[in-house]
């Protein structure tokens, strides 16, 4: 009766232990830096990790993403709220990360059988995580909605990429890939503003064009870029990155 019980005793605790982190203490992969790829795109989290007083001396902080890298287009910094231990403000980061991403809706139309998890990346200003699985650009979900010549709403869905610099760099390239991992669109934004700019695009070996202008939104429900224009005959064309297809196509799929 016991070596039952004394077994999946055991294998509860060997699951439970690999669902933790590792400690920065332990780990292998080396020290964090401000300009390093993730702090570069998500950039209020920097000012906070290593600008602000009460957050950047922190006796424990942790940033958690989803993974792999792929999906990192939200996140969760935590930092020690009195005796907390580095676990515990590891869990409240990814505990945190979880929620959002459930929030934002079901991923599947963008990534199609990858499975993004929350998980912790990096401790106390140490990555816990190889840094070659890191982003090594920004990440997110795509959606783009056009209108075909007999005037029918078309949608692509899939995962962009591009310089996490927007709003900095004069000019960010990007690419779109469809839930088959298949580039199927480029393109550039150019900045007039922090905020705003234009853009273009060109899809299917330039079968599909567009431009107009973007705009970034910070906020809820989430950090995104939603980009307004026509193709060359005048239809209307709407690209969202940062929001998952569901949630996109309700706040924006009217065209």
């Amino acid at each position: 009766m016991f070596r039952p019980i004394l077994a999946a005793f055991l294998v509860f605790t060997t699951l439970a232990a690999g669902a933790w982190a590792q400690s920065a203490a332990q780990s292998p992969y080396g020290k964090a830096n401000r300009r390093d790829a993730i702090f570069l795109r998500f950039p209020e989290m920097a000012q906070r990790y290593w600008v602000d007083t009460e957050t950047m001396a922190a006796s424990h902080k942790s940033v958690a993403v989803p993974m792999p890298r792929q999906c990192a287009f939200v996140y969760s910094d935590t930092y020690t709220r009195g005796p907390m231990s580095e676990r515990e403000v590891q869990d409240t980061a990814v505990s945190n990360c979880s929620r959002h991403l459930a929030e934002l809706g079901p991923l599947g139309e963008n990534y199609g059988g990858v499975a993004c998890a929350c998980k912790i990346v990096i401790s106390d200003e140490t990555y816990v995580v190889p840094k070659e699985t890191m982003p090594d650009q920004a990440y997110g979900p795509s959606s783009i909605f056009y209108r075909d010549p007999k005037g029918n709403i078309a949608r692509l869905n899939g995962i962009a990429r591009y310089g996490a610099l927007i709003g900095h760099d004069r000019s960010v390239t990007f690419s779109v890939e469809n839930v088959r991992s298949e580039q199927v669109c480029e393109g550039t934004f150019t900045n007039d503003t922090q905020k705003t700019g234009r853009f273009s695009l060109s899809c299917f070996d330039g079968k599909f064009n567009g431009r107009g202008t973007y705009e970034s939104k910070v906020g809820a429900p989430n950090d995104h870029i939603v980009a307004r224009g026509a193709t060359p005959a005048g239809l209307p064309v709407v690209m969202v990155i940062g929001l998952p297809a569901q949630l996109a196509a309700n706040t924006y799929g009217g065209i």
